[in-house]
């Protein structure tokens, strides 16, 4: 589930038509977003599965690091071309091609664009105020929706919801917009002695 969330990661009155211009807006204005993030994945009863926490720097376009810090770290990092997956304890790195990985990971949402966004999904407003609902338009991806909570022009939560009745949320924290981001952060070289595995 967690490479799910960021790898499947490449995201406003009339309330319903500020809510997607709040998205839009996004879009627009920020060239970088930078924060931590707390996870977590329910079962179809609503009993937690997972908790995970770490944090992310994510540069338009396409580009981005992931950082799980907890319960177990790993490291997915996107530069532009290729979707680096790194777990650390099994000492492995699973490499592919950005356009073959892209899904509806909060981080590939939101590193994209919103031309992009439309092409893919379905984009209306939710019941709540700064609330946008996304549906993708091929019946064949994981997924069935995903619900995006815009405040003050930014995202604070992403919930995802999939096939077999899990929910995935992600809440976000401590939130810089348009900060600078070391570019090291964003390409990823594979530490001495793991294995590197080309993926498809």
């Amino acid at each position: 589930m967690r490479r799910f969330i960021a790898l499947c990661l490449l995201l406003l009155a009339l309330p319903g038509h500020a809510d997607v211009e709040q998205l839009e807006a996004y879009f627009e204005q920020t060239d970088t977003l930078v924060g931590s993030f707390v996870q977590t994945t329910r079962d179809e009863a609503g009993n937690l599965v997972e908790e995970a926490e770490g944090a992310f720097w994510i540069a338009r376009s396409q580009r981005f690091r992931w950082h799980y810090r907890t319960p177990y770290e790993q490291i997915i990092v996107a530069d532009g071309k290729r979707l680096w997956v790194h777990d650390v304890d099994l000492e492995q790195v699973v490499v592919r091609p950005l356009d073959d990985a892209m899904g509806a990971g909060a981080a590939q949402l939101l590193s994209g664009d919103m031309a992009n966004l439309r092409d893919n999904f379905q984009v209306t407003a939710g019941d709540d105020a700064g609330q946008v609902e996304l549906q993708p338009t091929d019946p064949a991806w994981d997924f069935q929706r995903i619900q995006l909570q815009m405040n003050a022009g930014v995202p604070v939560q992403i919930v995802i919801e999939d096939g077999l009745g899990d929910r995935i949320e992600v809440q976000f924290r401590e939130l810089e917009r348009n900060a600078s981001i070391d570019e090291a952060r964003l390409r990823f070289e594979p530490p001495e002695g793991v294995d590197v595995i080309e993926g498809s």
